[in-house]
């Protein structure tokens, strides 16, 4: 069973699909995917819906 997510910010606009792994440092949330891809972006979590595999990012 796989359990990616698909991160959106709070305009509901999709940043990255399928993101397998998390990390957060301060304000900056680094996203790899299943396909190995990163991505970063500066914000915080502001919503977390993990029956639906969906996070939300308040960017700053």
């Amino acid at each position: 069973m796989m359990c990616e997510s698909n991160i959106y910010n709070t305009n509901d606009e999709l940043i990255m699909e399928d993101v397998m792994s998390v990390k957060i440092d301060g304000d900056k949330i680094s996203m790899t995917d299943i396909l190995n891809n990163k991505k970063s972006v500066k914000g915080k979590f502001v919503q977390l819906e993990l029956e639906e595999h969906k996070l939300f990012i308040q960017e700053q």
